[in-house]
């Protein structure tokens, strides 16, 4: 459970408090008693084409589609949309309820472009989550 790590959580807890199937990527890696912070995918792009990689405007990042890969069809990672999980809930979600099952790393080029990206949505982001999330280099 790393930086750049992406899951499929099948009862992802949304801030409305309704849960469901979504996959989503970790943004830092916690010291001590630190939570994860996660952000969520989605391929429903609402009609609207991005550039790809980090559309600040958009507050997303966009990968382009790739047969065969865990992002088969065209996704944006929600980058103001944080979510905190605990270490123990973690944990427990991926070893114990088997709810949480790791897919794959993305790459370390895009993950870096990912927190860079996050950099320029500062005034977006909580000052907590924004310092756990750039405190360590890339």
């Amino acid at each position: 459970m790393a930086r750049g790590d992406v899951y499929l959580h099948s009862a992802f807890p949304f801030h409305d408090g309704a849960s469901g199937k979504k996959l989503f990527v970790v943004l830092n890696d916690p010291v001590n008693d630190e939570p994860y912070l996660v952000i969520k995918t989605t391929s429903n792009l609402r009609g609207k084409s991005f550039e790809t990689g980090c559309n600040p405007r958009s507050r997303v990042f966009f990968i382009q589609g790739k047969a065969g890969s865990v992002f088969p069809i065209d996704t944006l990672l929600q980058l103001s949309d944080i979510y905190e999980f605990s270490g123990t809930e973690f944990l427990k979600g991926h070893m114990v309820e088997k709810v949480i099952e790791h897919k794959t790393t993305l790459h370390h080029e895009t993950v870096a472009q990912i927190i860079n990206c996050v950099k320029k949505l500062k005034e977006d982001i909580s000052i907590k989550h924004f310092t756990l999330i750039t405190h360590k280099t890339v």
